[in-house]
């Protein structure tokens, strides 16, 4: 049976709660995509292109389960994240030819707090699943939840490697 908004959710609020979730979706796919890319002289390389799948595929799930609730998808703010994400490309983070250590430090920083909020979109959606909102099976919401907390540990783990190694003189970086 189709997913379907119950009369006890205002659609407007909650539309725009996923239209801002699926905006930060689109922005998060792009910096851990790039963090797969750049940071491939790593211990992390592996775990970087697990979480670039991840976001990728909840992002998509996330966009369908939009359609398949009806909700407008609002470009304009998709488009707004995918360039504040690009713009957040330009700091220089104190080196202008090559990566700076610091750059790790702070886009882990970065993707940690979008993880935060992804876990906070799914524990949501898992409250509204039931028969009485959405008409879900919330077990798709709990094990999404768990994935977010995976990730969480592990961007805590690249984030204690960066930070043990970007402060320090004669890095060669």
């Amino acid at each position: 049976m189709a997913p379907q908004i119950s009369g006890k959710i205002d659609n407007k609020l909650f539309g725009l709660y996923l239209s801002d979730h699926l905006a930060g979706a689109t922005a998060g796919r792009g910096r851990i995509e790039r963090m797969a890319r750049d940071f491939t002289d790593t211990p992390f390389r592996s775990e970087l292109e697990a979480l670039a799948t991840q976001i990728r595929e909840e992002r998509e799930y996330l966009n369908g389960l939009v359609g398949d609730l009806g909700l407008p998808r609002r470009t304009p703010r998709q488009a707004a994240a995918w360039v504040a994400e690009r713009a957040g490309r330009l700091k220089l983070n104190g080196r202008v030819v090559r990566r700076s250590p610091l750059t790790l430090v702070l886009e882990s920083e970065v993707m940690r707090s979008a993880v935060m909020g992804k876990l906070g979109l799914w524990q949501t959606l898992q409250d509204l699943s039931g028969e009485l909102g959405l008409g879900l099976d919330g077990s798709r919401f709990d094990g999404l939840a768990a994935t977010a907390r995976d990730q969480i540990a592990t961007l805590d783990r690249v984030h204690e490697y960066a930070r043990r190694r970007s402060f320090y003189t004669n890095q060669g970086s």
